[in-house]
């Protein structure tokens, strides 16, 4: 499962590169509130017809030019998105693992081209570095590939996902740092190292020392064995009005589990910007594109891909069980746009993130 899914979150990153074409159905003329507007009346429409279910904020220095919100939370049950109901993050969750990373760095409890043995001595590969996680330039294969052959029991954990690699030893797919292959077993690791360091499973440690510090109320690492399992907030995936949402493997964390909303991921854009959780001297690095072990860059930093023609706009998407998210930031500009959805049955990401582009007099539209 997860394997096709990240076929599809690279296609997104990657297929988002392009510019909106000349002859896009969503050009307009009109000045930008207008565009707005009429943007705003587009998506109320796109949600009458069943087409597209979520919350979508646009920011430029502070002011908030698009705050738009539809559908339900759940496709068969009474109740509308509010600005304050989770969405599952999926992929774009990997940028707190990194932080959480950055600031135990930040505390002297770790180095980034530190051994990952060093910190976790059970785990299996002697040459890979915290710094091959956070890139994705480790070689690991997927963990479904192994889930798939050895695992058939409910639940699964991340200290489940290590045994099975311990165990089998699953050969890499690359000596380390010779190049970039997404990974969500990269991300997955990084959640034993924070817990392992602090003490603390990586959902409370989001909670103490990222998602409260910056005033995020509505944010939380959630799964199915979650400690804290009432969330009665939440929004849940869908897939043409039909639920689609968390499964047996959703025990997980460190890849994905974030929950959250536009608001509160408008609080994490402005909590990097004015250097909350770690000072800026250390946030440049996150932003960075990765050396590989020949000397060329790949264009991925930590939890983040980096246009390689604006280094100053970074973003992440995610898909999973019937979300689709997206988080894009101009550094430089101060200028954020957010679009969670629940409903992967409706208008597809292109033509929506196309038709949102087109409303923004902004270079976000070119990049990523």
């Amino acid at each position: 499962m997860k394997s096709s899914i990240l076929v599809l979150i690279l296609t997104l990153i990657i297929g988002s590169s392009l510019p909106c074409s000349a002859d896009s159905p969503f050009k307009s003329t009109l000045d930008e509130r207008e565009k707005l507007k009429s943007l705003e009346n587009r998506i109320e429409e796109l949600s009458k017809n069943g087409r597209v279910s979520g919350s979508f904020l646009f920011a430029r220095k502070g002011e908030i030019l698009l705050n738009k919100i539809v559908g339900k939370l759940h496709p068969q049950r009474d109740g509308l998105i509010s600005s304050n109901s989770p969405f599952n993050l999926a992929s774009v969750s990997k940028q707190f693992t990194a932080m959480a990373i950055m600031q135990l760095h930040h505390q002297g409890k770790l180095k980034y081209d530190q051994k990952v043995k060093y910190h976790l001595p059970k785990f299996p590969y002697e040459d890979i570095t915290i710094r091959h996680l956070l890139n994705h330039t480790s070689g690991m294969i997927d963990y479904e590939e192994l889930t798939d052959k050895y695992w058939d029991q409910r639940d699964f954990t991340n200290q489940d996902m290590m045994m099975l690699y311990r165990v089998h030893h699953p050969k890499l797919e690359f000596t380390p740092g010779d190049q970039f292959e997404y990974s969500n077993t990269g991300y997955v690791v990084l959640a034993q190292v924070v817990e392992s360091i602090s003490n603390q499973s990586l959902e409370d440690y989001s909670e103490k020392h990222i998602f409260e510090p910056l005033g995020m109320s509505n944010t939380r690492i959630f799964t199915v064995l979650s400690k804290h399992n009432e969330f009665k907030s939440r929004v849940y995936g869908q897939h043409e009005n039909e639920i689609f949402d968390l499964y047996h493997l959703e025990g997980i964390t460190g890849d994905g589990s974030v929950y959250s909303t536009t608001n509160d991921l408008l609080k994490w854009h402005n909590g990097l910007l004015n250097n909350k959780l770690i000072p800026a001297s250390l946030k440049k690095e996150a932003f960075s594109p990765t050396v590989l072990n020949d000397g060329s860059l790949s264009y991925y930093g930590f939890g983040w891909s980096i246009d390689e023609d604006f280094p100053s706009i970074v973003a992440h998407s995610g898909s999973w069980v019937g979300f689709t998210t997206y988080i894009i930031r101009n550094i430089e500009k101060d200028e954020v746009l957010i679009f969670l959805t629940n409903n992967t049955g409706g208008i597809r990401f292109k033509d929506l993130r196309e038709l949102i582009y087109s409303a923004l007099d902004t270079k976000l539209s070119y990049i990523l």
